[in-house]
């Protein structure tokens, strides 16, 4: 088996594992009976833990091998709290767990995402092609967990989720490193002066943010206001992730057509039209069609993210940089979690889906001011290539240059 294959395994298991219960813990909490204030609290743990131990996994995440034990060892102890987490109802007993298992959990996706882009990289493989099985995967686990609960309960749909997720640490265990891999040092000084990535990181920062925000009470926006059942909801949730596979395919089929700055731009401008819709109080069909939207916003951030960062940044800088750069995000959204949740509570959902929007637009009008001229990506790969031959020739050419003018004897005036 391939090194590829097995990647994509452990994406399609990790993300179906995922998509079982993670949408749908809004509406858990909200079914022990705890209040969007609270469900906020719980919500915003999460991001909080993540900023503690950010800095800890960026320090331990020192190269591929390294980053690929870690995410074995997190993902097997992740799946062990969440057992114990599903046996429990007590509010504090909650919160206790809920930081143990983000502990594991916080920085996981970060871990993956590293040493994944990284290692398709080296395969010579897009990074796109793998991302998408997770997206596929998606689709399975939130039809499955949907069917389980309205039959059995979401409890079983958990221990399903434990399961897979076990299984997708095995594969890690199987995953094969190069040696090249091994010994690549990261540049920490050329990260810390590298402007386009920490002006990437604002932006990213205010949009990846608020979208987690957004979403992450969305399950329980359309329990509430439309009277949607969790089944339902579940299917839902899978048009939108079978939208953000078209939209991963379509754009490893056409790449070399778009620009980066364009990309983005469609993204934050789906998230904004999606949370004004949930903002006006659409009829429940309007809300399920524009919801779609969110499959466009997801996947172009799930195709271009992480190999966007690895062009600005470097292969040997990949890691620390998504790492710090999820540390960042978490700040944000926790605190915004906790404020956001309490508008709720106080006013509204249609007033947290107003407020939402406008903050990604805030995101959309920094975006459009910085990125306007941005050409990254658009260029066809013939025109790519004859531009990075032409300069390397030219690099070449100055070296032979700089080499004949040392060996060149030189007068010693007397």
């Amino acid at each position: 088996m391939s090194e590829v294959t097995k990647l994509k395994i452990l994406f399609f298991l990790k993300f179906c594992a995922e998509a079982m219960f993670l949408p749908f813990l809004a509406i858990y909490y909200k079914n022990l009976g705890f209040n969007n204030t609270q469900i906020g609290v719980f919500l915003a743990i999460p991001p909080i833990v993540g900023i503690s131990l950010s800095p800890i996994y960026s320090v331990i995440c020192r190269n591929i091998k390294v980053t690929k034990i870690i995410y074995t060892v997190i993902t097997i102890l992740n799946a062990i709290s969440m057992f114990i987490f599903f046996q429990v109802t007590d509010y504090y007993a909650i919160i206790a767990l809920i930081i143990i298992i983000n502990i594991f959990q916080a920085n996981n996706f970060g871990v993956l995402e590293a040493f994944s882009s990284v290692c398709a990289n080296h395969n010579k493989t897009d990074y796109s092609k793998v991302r998408v099985y997770g997206s596929i995967a998606y689709v399975f686990g939130l039809s499955l967990s949907g069917l389980i609960a309205k039959f059995s309960s979401f409890y079983v749909a958990s221990i399903v989720a434990i399961g897979l997720t076990v299984a997708s640490a095995i594969i890690a265990i199987f995953l094969k490193v190069t040696n090249e891999q091994n010994h690549e040092k990261r540049d920490v000084k050329a990260l810390i002066h590298n402007k386009k990535y920490w002006i990437f990181t604002v932006f990213f920062m205010v949009f990846f943010g608020t979208l987690n925000v957004g979403d992450d009470f969305t399950s329980t926006y359309l329990e509430t206001t439309k009277n949607m059942s969790v089944d339902t909801i579940g299917y839902i949730f899978a048009v939108y992730v079978i939208v953000e596979c078209t939209v991963i395919i379509f754009l490893a089929r056409f790449k070399k057509k778009f620009k980066f700055s364009h990309l983005y731009t469609i993204a934050t401008s789906a998230a904004v039209l999606r949370y004004l819709i949930f903002a006006l109080g659409a009829p429940a069909p309007v809300i399920m069609a524009a919801g779609m939207l969110k499959g466009i916003t997801w996947g172009i951030h799930a195709y271009l993210w992480g190999q966007f960062i690895v062009h600005i940044t470097g292969k040997h800088n990949g890691t620390l940089a998504i790492i710090v750069e999820i540390f960042i995000v978490n700040v944000f959204q926790a605190s915004l979690k906790v404020l956001l949740g309490n508008v709720i509570d106080k006013t509204s959902y249609y007033v947290f889906y107003l407020i939402v929007a406008c903050i990604e637009v805030l995101a959309l009008i920094f975006f459009i001011i910085i990125y306007r001229n941005d050409d990254y990506r658009s260029m066809p790969n013939k025109k790519r290539k004859k531009k990075v031959e032409k300069t390397l020739e030219e690099t070449e050419q100055n070296n032979e240059a700089v080499t004949n003018e040392e060996l060149t004897p030189q007068t010693v005036k007397k």
